[in-house]
Order: structure tokens, then sequence, then C-alpha cells
């Protein structure tokens, strides 16, 4: 049984929980049409500060105010779609993760009332009570935010591409070689953090039914519960480690990123190759990207555990 849950991969579980988020797919369509919302109002921003910049830098005189205050206005109403679309987010998709929650808590309920007694005989409860509980709380987060999480990832990168190709194809070359580098170097950290988060799936389950064990009177178990529990610190530990590694490479890619930025964009802008303003949008953008890596690093806990 072990081997088998360790040989299941990603897809083949995410096919195994798309049943019981289509039976919301409504909303979830909606949670991603206001994640579209979001992003569009946050790729906006490097476009008009390209546009103000370069305008004070080469013809200061068409910077006028009336021009200021359209685009501080534009940029007003885009927050004030931003805000609500976010409180969607926040809260109906959150509402959307407990019902599957809920859903999956009542099949699991219903398939333990089919299984024979020789079943219970030989599960420990404390490993059916962390797949009812624990288990179940973690993939109410996950169904709300691995969607849209990568939904918006996958958006602002194509956006953000085209824009920045338009300005400079070379420069985008340049700066968007770095992803694919970043993208193996996380995958591989990710793959062992995902291995250290099943190990200590199961060892929580172990460690309650230890304790339930311990609580029922068996004081026999005292030893192998102090002994569970060194095993789970040394889990942590392991797992600490690997997540510790996972951000501090993604960190070093932020900083990579940042200097093809200044290098490579300095040395275009030196040769006439793009303005100002463009370096500035560049420099915007690629902030932008970096900050929802960093989500998608951020997220990626609670996407193993989920």
């Amino acid at each position: 049984m072990e081997k088998q849950q360790n040989s299941i991969a990603t897809p083949a579980l995410l096919r195994r929980f798309w049943p019981y988020m289509a039976r919301y797919k409504g909303i979830l369509c909606f949670d991603l049409f206001c994640a579209a919302l979001t992003s569009v109002c946050e790729l906006v921003l490097p476009l008009i500060m390209r546009s103000i910049t370069n305008m004070g830098v080469n013809d200061l005189s068409s910077l006028t105010v009336s021009y200021i205050l359209r685009v501080g206005a534009l940029y007003l109403v885009l927050r004030l779609i931003d805000g609500a679309a976010n409180y969607f987010m926040a809260n109906t998709g959150h509402v959307m993760g407990a019902r599957i929650e809920t859903d999956m808590r009542r099949d699991a309920f219903d398939h333990l009332q089919k299984l024979s007694d020789s079943y219970f005989a030989n599960t420990k409860v404390g490993q059916i009570m962390g797949r009812i509980t624990n288990d179940l709380f973690d993939v109410t987060e996950f169904a709300h935010h691995c969607p849209e999480e990568f939904f918006i990832a996958g958006l602002k990168g194509v956006i953000s591409f085209i824009i920045l190709a338009g300005m400079n194809v070379w420069l985008t070359l340049i700066v968007f070689a770095v992803v694919p580098v970043m993208v193996v170097c996380c995958t591989r950290f990710n793959h062992m953090v995902r291995a250290t988060f099943l190990k200590q799936r199961r060892h929580i389950g172990e460690l309650n039914a230890r304790i339930e064990d311990s609580l029922l009177g068996e004081r026999v178990v005292k030893a192998f519960g102090e002994r569970d529990n060194a095993s789970f610190l040394s889990i942590k530990k392991d797992m600490y480690h690997w997540m510790a590694a996972f951000n501090t490479t993604t960190r070093l890619f932020d900083g990579l990123m940042y200097l093809v930025v200044i290098v490579a964009g300095g040395l275009f802008m030196l040769y006439g190759k793009i303005e100002p303003g463009d370096l500035v949008a560049y420099m915007l953008y690629v902030t932008t990207l970096l900050s929802t890596i960093r989500r998608i690093i951020e997220f990626a806990e609670q996407f193993q555990r989920g």
C-alpha cells in the first residue's frame, strides 16, 4: 500500500479531486474571472508608469495635469474593481472550499460505514481521525487557492511576456530565460518537500494512535510514544531543511532576474534600444512576476498538505 501511495502522481491525484470541485464549477469559474480582474489591475500599473516616465523624459510639456488626473482616475477605478474581486475570492472562494471539505467528510463517513470489521481491527483509529479532521481541513485551503493561484501565475506570465516583448524582444528573452532554470531547480526541491510531507502525514496518524492508546490506559505504549515523538521531530527537521533550501534557491533567482534587468536593461538604454520608461516598466513587471512566483512558493506548502 505504501509503495502504491508513493507512486501516485500529482495529475492522478487532481483527477481524483476534480469531481468534488466540479460540483461548484460555477463558483470556480467566477472565482477565476475575479482572479483575472485582479491580475489585469496589477499589470496595468507598469504601463501607466512607463507612459508618465517617457512623457516626462522625452517631452515634459505633453505631461499635463489633465493627463495625470485621467490616468489617476483610471487606476482608482481599477483598484476598486480589484477590491471587489478580491473580496469575492477571499469570501465566496473560501466558502466553496469549506463546502468541498463537507462533501468529502460526508463521503468519508459513508465509506467508513461500509468497511468490514477486519479493517477497523487492523487500522489505528488515530489514522482514521487524522484523515477526517486535519487532512480535510487542509483540503479546504487547497480547493480554494490551487486553481486561482496557478491561473493568476500563468496569466501574469503570458501577458507580461507579450507586453515586454513589444518593448524589446531581446531583453525580454534574456529576462525570461532565467524562468525555466528556476522552474527546474524549484521542481527538484518541491519533490523533496512533497516526500517529507507524505512522511509527516503518515506519522501524525501514528502519533494520534499512540496518544489514543495512552489515554485509554495502555501504559506500555509510553516508550513507543516518546520514540514516535522523536521521529516526528526528525521528519519536521527534514521538511524544514528542504523548505529552507527551496526558498533560498528562489531568492537567489530573484536577485539574478533583477541583476539581468539592471545590467542588460541599462546597456540597452545606453545604446538607445529602449526608453527610460520601458526600463521602469521592466523592473515593475519583474517585481510583479517575482511576487507571483513567491506566492506560488508560499502556496507550495499548502499544496503539498492538500
